[in-house]
């Protein structure tokens, strides 16, 4: 037996057609809810307000909260600040010559014994330029005890003639005075310093020191070094006491001929006032008005010490070495 839709029993009496009902199709909307399952008015759902009793034990609660973070930071950092063991117990010093220890140490202060990480490094490295004899310093920690400092010191290569006798360095820097703790530093004088403008006095010592660095282990033969007005060095050497005339760098070369030279120099100009090395390959001796020009021979040319070309050629300048206050001869 079939199964068949289902009837109704009265529809035959009515009129109505036989068989299956329609199913029955209402329009809606697509991601519309179907209106038998929405209230027609919706209802909102308000919070409750908190009393002021409410927010004031909120506000409580966070400010106590607050309050026990910071109080447990301050422990800690108190804690850290006061640990035995950050305390600076040894100064470890780099660099220093001419400077002790103990002076560096007293330059930084009361450092040993503070805590390290409390410590103001560029403040240390300051007091440390304070010092004349320090030209730059590093300052290091090295926890948990451990100060490190590097010193660069200036290196004295002359002795400055102003009111007094002055430590010199190669940029023309005043270090120190000259006296007795200083007494063992056997250096040139520096002449020409005295007398004149700030500015001016930096750029002769700094002409100065330039011509004695250049010259290096050479310095030890010179005795003082003179610096005119021109610019020009005027140095006296140790020993016989020879005085040469420098112009522009470079000077060790200059030095080195002359000093292979030095004694047939002395025998061929005994009365030299001075000698003149501003010129290439030349060796000018400047003699007093009607000294005997060696016999009234002519001088020879003197053969280059390095087998280069002569110290001295056989003419004359073209224009002669102050002809006025003497005469000039050329070797």
């Amino acid at each position: 037996m079939s199964e068949t839709a289902p009837r109704r029993p009265d529809a035959g009496r009515r009129g109505l057609p036989r068989g299956p009902l329609p199913a029955l199709e209402l329009p809606i909307a697509a991601g519309d809810e179907p209106p038998f399952l929405r209230p027609r008015t919706r209802t909102r759902v308000r919070r409750g307000r908190r009393g002021w009793a409410a927010r004031t034990l909120l506000g409580l609660q966070l400010g106590g909260v607050a309050i026990a973070g910071l109080a447990a930071l301050w422990a800690a950092y108190a804690q850290v600040m006061g640990s035995d063991r950050l305390r600076v117990a040894r100064v470890d010093v780099r660099g220093s010559h001419f400077l002790s220890e103990g002076e560096v140490r007293e330059l930084l202060g009361p450092a040993v014994g503070e805590n390290i990480l409390g410590l103001d490094i560029e403040a240390l490295k300051a007091h440390l330029r304070a010092s004349p004899w320090v030209a730059d310093a590093v300052v290091r920690r090295t926890l948990p005890d451990t100060l490190q400092v590097e010193v660069r010191e200036r290196v004295p290569l002359a002795l400055a003639e102003m009111e007094r006798l002055y430590l010199m360095d190669a940029e023309g820097t005043l270090i120190d005075i000259y006296g007795p703790q200083t007494a063992g530093f056997d250096l040139p004088i520096v002449r020409g310093l005295a007398g004149v403008a700030a500015e001016a006095r930096r750029d002769r010592a700094a002409r100065a020191g330039a011509l004695l660095q250049d010259l290096g282990g050479l310095s030890a033969e010179v005795s003082e070094v003179l610096i005119e007005d021109s610019g020009d060095l005027r140095v006296v050497l140790r020993g016989r006491g020879e005085v040469l005339r420098f112009g522009s760098p470079p000077y060790r070369g200059k030095l080195t001929t002359f000093l292979a030279l030095r004694g047939e120099l002395a025998e061929r100009c005994p009365r030299a006032e001075y000698f003149d090395l501003r010129f290439k390959d030349r060796i000018y001796a400047k003699e007093p008005l009607g000294a005997p020009a060696g016999g009234g021979a002519p001088a020879p040319a003197l053969p280059s010490p390095d087998g280069g070309a002569p110290a001295a050629a056989a003419a004359a300048p073209p224009q002669p070495v102050e002809p006025a206050a003497g005469q000039g001869r050329t070797l």
